[in-house]
């Protein structure tokens, strides 16, 4: 198993274990949190990760935000996944607002992925988009059935059959995670991603910026994932509440 393949696994235990942790603290310190770790980002791609690529020179320094945001969305989305599959068994439309914020702040990661890896190509490869390769063509899949996940949600007015319905989807749209994660080994590797050529000590500082920035932005969008399952219950609470006033007619 390579270096990177443990760091992965690594990572995606790691991300894990932060899920059950910062659900224990207060938002707002969630939050601060969040921002002050991506904010060391910065400082450590700024001062402590080099500045230029022999190929791609300054412009290969979008990939700490690219990538963060790429593990972000795919690990979020799984999380949306793993929420249906409750909401399913149990009914409850806690875990369907759960979900449904999930998915939001996963599409979230998701645009911003597919943004910078716009910018990236072109400084790459001349051009914005390459449509045969299989991992960018697989991204922007999965960010349109997730786009046509909250499009269906808006459509239904009935909260119990939006649940359900909502959990089967977000139950097979997670399905769409593995197959952009092994895409190049699916669909053969076209270009994606770009060799960078650095010294192998070099290599160290970019390994360790990539996965403190992986964590940096996953922890801030945990917070934003909480702050929007927080204004969904508010505002499923004030559904309810005027239901309740309209039906005594109040």
């Amino acid at each position: 198993m390579t270096t990177e393949s443990l760091l992965s696994i690594g990572a995606s235990i790691g991300f894990v274990v932060l899920c059950f942790l910062l659900h224990r603290i207060a938002l707002a310190v969630h939050l601060l949190i969040g921002f002050g770790l991506v904010v060391g980002t910065l400082y450590l791609v700024c001062f402590h990760a080099p500045l230029e690529e022999v190929t791609l020179g300054t412009s290969y320094l979008i990939f700490y935000f690219h990538f963060p945001s790429a593990i972000s969305c795919l690990t979020i989305f799984v999380i949306a996944g793993v929420v249906s599959v409750l909401q399913l068994k149990s009914g409850s439309l806690s875990h369907d607002r759960r979900a449904s914020s999930a998915v939001e702040v996963g599409l979230l990661a998701c645009t911003i992925t597919l943004g910078t890896g716009m910018i990236w190509a072109e400084a790459a490869w001349g051009q914005p988009w390459v449509w045969h390769d299989p991992r960018l063509m697989t991204v922007a899949i999965m960010w349109l059935t997730y786009v046509g996940y909250l499009m269906f949600r808006a459509a239904m007015d009935n909260p119990v059959k939006r649940a359900r319905y909502s959990a089967v989807l977000g139950v097979l749209f997670s399905i769409n995670v593995p197959v952009v994660w092994f895409a190049i080994r699916f669909f053969g590797k076209v270009s994606h991603p770009m060799e960078i050529e650095f010294a192998e000590d070099v290599r160290t500082i970019m390994k360790t910026t990539q996965w403190f920035g992986a964590a940096a932005f996953f922890i801030l969008y945990l917070g934003l994932w909480r702050l929007r399952y927080r204004a969904q219950t508010i505002h499923g609470e004030l559904e309810r509440i005027g239901e309740t006033f309209a039906a005594r007619k109040i």
